[in-house]
């Protein structure tokens, strides 16, 4: 089995090709935009191994300097009230001030500020 990193370019326009390899096992593949791995694709054989050995409720934990975050306007507000939470005491300035984003998104959707300021 080989494991290969394209483009989400080169990913969007052979998607049929790469599932039907990566389904007969013969391929992993790791999607890359401008050099960032987003995500990997994988047989089902090897996900029934990640379930068994990684359960879902044992998410990673990021470093500051790979989370990646979209203006708080553009997600569900479930998930900005989780990743506010998440980012609490971080010191990365882009974190900081998406922090102060989410904070008045929050305000904006529930009429109530999250219990922790931004900053």
């Amino acid at each position: 089995m080989t494991e290969t990193c394209v483009s989400v370019s080169h990913f969007r326009v052979h998607l049929k090709e790469i599932a039907n390899a990566v389904a007969r096992g013969e391929e992993r593949l790791l999607v890359a935009r401008h050099e960032l791995e987003m995500f990997a694709i994988v047989s089902r054989e090897d996900l029934e191994f990640l379930r068994k050995h990684r359960p879902a409720t044992d998410a990673p934990v990021m470093s500051e300097k790979k989370l990646r975050l979209v203006h708080p306007d553009e997600m569900p507000g479930e998930m900005v009230d989780e990743l506010y939470r998440a980012t609490t005491g971080a010191t990365d300035l882009a974190i900081v001030a998406w922090r102060g984003k989410a904070y008045v998104n929050i305000r904006a959707r529930t009429g109530k500020y999250p219990d922790k300021p931004p900053y």
